[in-house]
């Protein structure tokens, strides 16, 4: 079994175990297309993004560094163009080398709704 399947399959087990918020994206970053690098997602919803479809701009801002100096960013807040609000888990699946970065498996949750409850029951 490749990389990749098992890839796929943790992604799959990840959207099942967290719903629909929570959207997972495999980028293929060995056929070195980078405005086509995802060729995986699940719940694409989220961040409106299908196959076929490129990386985000910081991800990709973060692709052309160094991939030795490149270590996985946990749980980063970002905003999408529409407004929803992501904790965001890129996770970089290098070579067996370890000197380039064959895939990105990224974890991207939507916590608009719970950052709105938070702010009610504060207000409280």
């Amino acid at each position: 079994m490749g990389r990749l399947t098992v890839l796929k399959q943790i992604a799959a087990d990840l959207a099942s175990q967290f719903g629909p918020d929570c959207e997972i994206v495999i980028h293929d970053l060995e056929k070195h297309d980078l405005e086509h690098s995802i060729v995986h997602i699940n719940n694409g919803h989220v961040t409106n993004r299908q196959e076929g479809d490129g990386p985000s701009k910081v991800v990709l801002e973060t692709l052309h560094k160094d991939p030795a100096s490149l270590k996985d960013h946990l749980g980063y807040l970002t905003r999408t163009s529409n407004g929803k609000i992501l904790k965001s888990n890129p996770i970089y699946i290098r070579n067996e080398e370890g000197d380039s970065i064959d895939y990105l498996l990224s974890i991207n949750y939507d916590i608009t709704g719970l950052m709105t409850v938070d702010r009610s029951i504060k207000a409280l």
